[in-house]
């Protein structure tokens, strides 16, 4: 029997289960974290049955949760199908309580609503083994791929609330291959420094101002991590791993694919708000004996998810006042996981997910707080002592205040050469 194991912080179940359709796979895929177990059984490609010991996906909870079975029947028929050596289903339908297309669509919602929870994982492991248990292969019931799923991968229902909405923007961001647009002026100045004879170090320094180039040539570099290489957590450490040429026909792709932001002034704010933020943490983390480039790139990307949430969330049945409020309600989750998505550093995924509320934080906490600190000087100046009084990991006693607030003019000159001159705080970047 052969076996495939690997971590979901690596492969997303959205891509595991193309690849058991695109292949055709016949066998189990097991999915584990923090000892909740299920259990896809696939037949040439198709989904035909799921099983799951999390509270409320057993079939027998989540018959007696929708009504159709009252607790002391599904204690009844659970024991009866052991004693007789019958499946759980095998009973309901012996029993005449549900007919055949009855139980088929329950468990197919059953189906669909224990993939949508583990669509979510972005931690634990996950197997594949090439055989299949009699009882998926043989059993009454096969559930419906169609209602489960090819729904599920889709996104197609329609959001019902924010959490609804949530869970399908994660879907997206897991299952598709997403990338971020560009900016005109990055396109246009892209274009100028190609037509130059030795542009390398110019077109790195554009790619360092610009959190989406980072971004993107981060992903693709960090997307086949070997034994030879290792992951590359800023653009320096790129640079080290990698050969100018091949970094530089990275960046020549992504101009060659690259769309046009559907709010191109929002990303333009935000892209000089993540410049002066990338600044203003890697002076920070100079003063405090951290790693300023580590420190610089987190600024830098910290307000990724709202450039991400822009793009999908912009719609013309949706108000632009409504697009705000879920774009600063979601975007550290969104941000968070495509920083999973892309591979980009743990350093990365921690900033991005809790710079808003670094006591939330788990690991990286002197860089949370950095970012944080930036974020906030910038944003409210007024709070700076408030803002200290949340930061617990940084010896704020050799942080010398006087000398970020001078150095602030500096950062605008250079947010202004990259960009332009800065664009007044919008409700996205000064919160």
């Amino acid at each position: 029997m052969n076996r495939k194991t690997g971590n979901l912080n690596q492969i997303s179940l959205a891509e595991l289960l193309r690849g058991c359709a695109l292949q055709q796979r016949t066998g189990t895929l097991t999915l584990c974290r923090e000892g909740l177990c299920k259990r896809l059984y696939f037949n040439h490609g198709h989904l035909i049955y799921l099983t799951s010991n999390k509270g409320g996906e057993r079939v027998g909870e989540y018959l007696v949760q929708r009504g159709d079975l009252t607790t002391a029947w599904a204690g009844f028929l659970l024991q009866d199908s052991k004693r007789n050596g019958l499946t759980f289903t095998d009973s309901l339908l012996k029993k005449n309580i549900f007919d055949r297309q009855q139980l088929q669509l329950a468990l197919s919602q059953l189906a669909t609503a224990a993939l949508a929870d583990a669509l979510s994982w972005t931690q634990g492991t996950f197997e594949f083994a090439d055989q299949l248990p009699r009882e998926a292969l043989e059993g009454p019931i096969r559930i419906s791929e169609e209602d489960a799923l090819k729904q599920i991968l889709a996104g197609a229902n329609p959001a019902t609330s924010d959490d609804e909405l949530l869970r399908q923007l994660a879907q997206r961001i897991v299952s598709s291959g997403l990338n971020l647009p560009l900016l005109p002026v990055s396109v246009k100045r892209l274009d100028q420094l190609w037509q130059q004879p030795q542009p390398a170090a110019e077109l790195f320094e554009l790619v360092r101002n610009d959190a989406i180039l980072t971004a993107s040539l981060l992903r693709v570099v960090n997307s086949g991590i070997g034994p030879e290489h290792g992951q590359a957590a800023t653009l320096a450490q790129a640079r080290t791993l990698y050969s100018s040429d091949y970094l530089l026909g990275i960046l020549h792709a992504k101009a060659a694919t690259a769309s046009r932001p559907r709010q191109p002034e929002t990303v333009l704010q935000l892209l000089q708000h993540g410049l002066r933020c990338a600044c203003l943490s890697q002076q920070i983390a100079a003063q405090l004996g951290g790693d300023d480039q580590l420190a610089y790139t987190c600024g830098l990307l910290h307000n990724l998810g709202k450039v991400l949430l822009l793009e999908l969330l912009d719609s013309a049945d949706r108000s632009s006042g409504e697009t705000a409020r879920l774009v600063q309600k979601f975007h550290q989750n969104a941000g968070a996981l495509l920083a999973r998505r892309w591979n980009l550093a743990p350093q990365l995924h921690s900033v991005i997910r809790h710079y808003q509320h670094p006591a939330e934080a788990r690991e990286f906490q002197p860089l949370v707080e950095t970012v944080f600190l930036s974020h906030s000087l910038l944003t409210n100046p007024d709070s700076w002592e408030q803002s200290q009084r949340q930061c617990h990991y940084l010896d704020l006693k050799r942080l010398q205040w006087p000398a970020l607030r001078d150095n602030l003019p500096l950062i605008d000159e250079l947010v202004a050469a990259a960009f332009g001159p800065p664009a007044p705080p919008a409700s996205l970047t000064s919160s």
